[in-house]
């Protein structure tokens, strides 16, 4: 089963001062999660694949990422 949050942030400098967001997404499907991130406005992202070894670790992994994500100024726009 997957499961995917999406946060959002407003951007640093002048794409900030613009309006424009900052996009980070975790995505945990079995073992793997799957992060993205990048600019809200487009739609390629820098990705980065880790592994938990099994489904409760992977799950622990993307929630640790989320809070952290949180903890450092994003807020969860949804999560599926």
């Amino acid at each position: 089963m997957e499961k995917k949050w999406c946060l959002l942030k407003d951007s640093d400098g002048t794409r900030g001062t613009n309006g424009k967001k900052k996009v980070y997404e975790v995505t945990v499907n079995g073992t793997e999660v799957t992060y993205s991130w990048g600019m809200a406005e487009k739609a390629t992202r820098q990705t980065f694949v880790d592994y938990g070894y099994n489904n409760t670790a992977a799950f622990q992994l993307a929630m640790m990422k989320v809070n952290f994500k949180i903890e450092n100024g994003y807020t969860l726009a949804y999560t599926v």
